[in-house]
Formats: structure tokens, sequence, C-alpha cells
């Protein structure tokens, strides 16, 4: 797998040039590959509408954060591309949801604290430690543009260990502060024009406690549906997201989610696809975990690696010749929070071995 460290010390823009220098050609490919996607998938009908509503995300990003801003800047002068095909890159669930008529778009709320591709997400209070774990379900082109990708300690925020795609800001990670940033996507049909979403994965990163990265996914102009799961070593919560809701959801010392909405108001503005696998999934785990609580990053590991019920099981692949871009399970990141144990791999993890790194 793909690993970038990047320098400490260094500007937001010049961590975002190295990272598309890193990965010119990878990057390239990734925009190319999710600005088709959102003419097949979603209802664009040109490339040019696919960048021009990209482009409308970049000032709702400067204002959001000046730094992740310069960092997505960056990455597009690295690699050569314009800054919307790394927005596309990034925001391709959400773009993917968003109407092609730019008259219809309106901008994502930003409410306060008070207010078909798939993952599988496990949070478990276990005896060695409390984990955080998901499977990353997506097209299965983009499994070659898996990575991960070490963000030095900076003003901003402490020195983190993220899962990400090549281009990507981040999607799943957790920091030295040992708070825990994990995602599902959910299908929205009221989608905003909202913030790049990676980039408010990495700002509740930069949060001192998941308390504080609670309020940030709930303060932030998030444009379409997803699951976050947020954890330190005291507390855990679960949020479901619309263009327009925001939602805190009950967790307890096991919990687990996939791709469908749980709280019935997001479930409300939201779809799923009748070839998902949502449900299957949301059995098996809820079952694995009734009959035995996980024990360690091992045992998750291989939960996450379950093909029972194949392809429509935790660890799947839906592509076919005819169709390269089904879904399957392109990666996945185990955490502990306790140890500060990161594993990580690319692909399909039926009996395959994790990576290690350490926070």
């Amino acid at each position: 797998m793909r690993v970038l460290e990047l320098p400490a010390g260094a500007s937001p823009r010049r961590w975002g040039q190295i990272h598309g220098e890193s990965f010119r050609g990878e990057v390239r490919a990734l925009s190319a590959i999710r600005t088709y996607l959102c003419t097949r998938v979603g209802a664009f009908p040109d490339r040019a509408s696919v960048l021009a509503a990209a482009e409308a995300h970049l000032p709702v990003l400067a204002r959001y954060h000046a730094g992740l801003s310069e960092e997505l800047l960056g990455i597009a002068e690295g690699a050569g591309v314009t800054p919307a095909e790394v927005v596309v890159a990034n925001h391709y669930t959400d773009l993917r949801d968003l109407s092609p008529d730019p008259t219809r778009w309106r901008p994502a709320p930003e409410t306060g604290p008070d207010a078909d591709g798939g993952c599988s997400v496990i949070w478990a209070e276990t005896p060695t430690g409390r984990i955080l774990a998901q499977t990353w379900d997506m097209h299965a082109t983009a499994i070659p543009y898996v990575m991960m990708l070490h963000v030095p300690a900076s003003a901003d925020g402490p020195e983190a260990w993220v899962f990400t795609l090549t281009g990507c800001l981040g999607l799943t990670g957790m920091s030295t502060a040992r708070v825990a940033v994990g995602i599902n996507n959910l299908y929205s049909t009221d989608a905003t024009l909202g913030v790049v979403w990676p980039a408010m994965v990495r700002r509740a990163l930069h949060q001192p406690t998941a308390a504080a990265a609670r309020d940030v996914v709930l303060g932030s102009p998030v444009g379409s549906g997803h699951h976050y799961m947020i954890a330190d070593r005291k507390d855990a919560f679960a949020i479901e997201t619309s263009g327009v809701l925001r939602r805190l959801l009950p967790t307890g010392p096991s919990y687990c989610h996939t791709n469908h909405c749980l709280d019935p108001e997001v479930a409300a503005v939201s779809s799923i696809s009748p070839t998902s696998t949502t449900r299957e999934r949301m059995r098996w785990l809820e079952a694995s975990l009734g009959a035995r609580p996980i024990a360690d990053l091992a045992d998750v590991w291989t939960r996450m690696g379950s093909q029972d019920g194949w392809p429509r099981s935790i660890t799947t692949n839906m592509s076919t010749p005819e169709n390269p871009h089904g879904t399957a399970t392109c990666g996945a990141v185990a955490l502990n929070l306790d140890t500060g144990e990161v594993w990580a791999q690319a692909g399909f993890v039926t009996n395959v071995a994790a990576e290690r790194f350490q926070v």
C-alpha cells in the first residue's frame, strides 16, 4: 500500500504540492474515473457540468478552513490538474448526489452543536482497548489509489495517520490525541453545495477530544449523506447527516453501521439502491457482535474480511468485466484508541495481513 509522510514544518500548500507531485498520474486518473462516474451514476450530462459543480465548492472550502483549502490547491499544483478536478476526486459521493442544474443548488446549512457504494463500521469496547474499524467499499476501480497519509503536528492540530486515496485529504484515521473518525456513505435526496467532506474529516482530527470533533461535524456545512463514527478514549458519538440534517445516534459498548439510515428523519431524505447489500451486512454484523464480543484488532480484522453470504458479504466484489466500476471492498482500517495502533490495507482483506502504523 502506498504511504506518504508529509514533512513537519512545511506549509499546507507545500504539503499539498508534495502530495500531488508524488502521485501525479494517480491523481489525474482517479479524478478522470470519478468525473466519468458522476455522469454515469450521477445525473450530470458531461464532464464540463461535473467540473462546474466541483468549481462551485472551492469557495465553500476556502471559507471553511484556509489551511485545508491551501492543501487542496497545492495537490492540484503538484499533480498538474485544476483545483476542480481535485474536488471531484475528494468529493465524488456528494457530487454524485447533487443536481446537475445550478439553479437548484443551495448552500448547506451551518448547524451548531445543538442542533450503493458502501462501508461497514464496527465500534467496540474490548479487553485490549477501544476499537474503531471499518471496511471501505467503493467503485472497484478505486483500489489502486488507496494510500496511508501521515500528517505531522501543526498549528491546526496533532499528528495523525489517515487512510485515504491519492489526491484526497482524508477518509478516516486517528490522531495522537487518540481521536478517531470513521465513515459510511449514505445517499441523500437533499444534497446541497457543501464543504469538501474529506476536509471535514481532517478538521475533526485536528480536535483534542471526540466531543470537540463531534461539534465540528454537527457545525459543518455538510453537502450530502454520511454516517460519522467519532471516538476517543472517553467518548463515542455516531452522527448521520443528509444535505440538510444532522442527527446523533445512540451507541453503547458495541455498535455497527452500514449504508442505510437508522434515524427516521434522515432516512426520509435518503435512498437505498435496490442492489445495495447494506441490510445483509448489518444483519451479519449485529449477529456477529451479539454472538461474541470483539476481542482485539486481530479479531475485528478477521470479521471485516468475512465473505459469509458472498457476494452480499462484509468483504465483497461486485465488479465484472462488463462493469469494472462495480462496488468492491477497496480497503479496511482498524484503530485501537488506547494503544494507538493503526492497521490498514488496500483491496480485499480476507486472509490478507494488515500493514501496521502507530500514533
